[in-house]
């Protein structure tokens, strides 16, 4: 129930705010993000965001093929790399992240966090 309101109310936010697209997130429970946030808290993410517009410590969902996982990947911009890319790292890994951030596999920046 708790995800079907939740729908409805993003759906008639999207009418009213036609700028921007919001995408929801179940982040997977892999500990990357702990303690900031847990797997099975929901991810607002503005897809519609510029890549531009990035800053350190953003939290932004990339999806790499080079991973070869079959959902994206939500961390924190930590630094900046060559040729307009960011280096990304989860809260809680010990090493950044293996691929830089770039414009064409960045897909929203977090906006709200709904804890579980």
């Amino acid at each position: 129930m708790r995800y079907l309101l939740l729908l409805l109310l993003l759906f008639l936010a999207g009418c009213a705010t036609s700028d921007r697209r919001y995408f929801i997130f179940d982040l997977p429970d892999t500990g990357s993000m702990e303690p900031a946030f847990s797997g099975g808290d929901l991810m607002f993410l503005d897809t519609n965001f510029p890549y531009e517009d990035l800053k350190l410590d953003d939290v932004v969902a990339y999806y790499d093929k080079r991973y070869n996982m079959s959902r994206g990947v939500i961390h924190r911009i930590i630094g900046k790399a060559p040729n307009n890319q960011w280096i990304m790292k989860g809260d809680n890994n010990v090493t950044k992240d293996k691929y830089f951030l770039r414009k064409d596999t960045y897909t929203g920046k977090l906006t709200r966090v709904d804890f579980k």
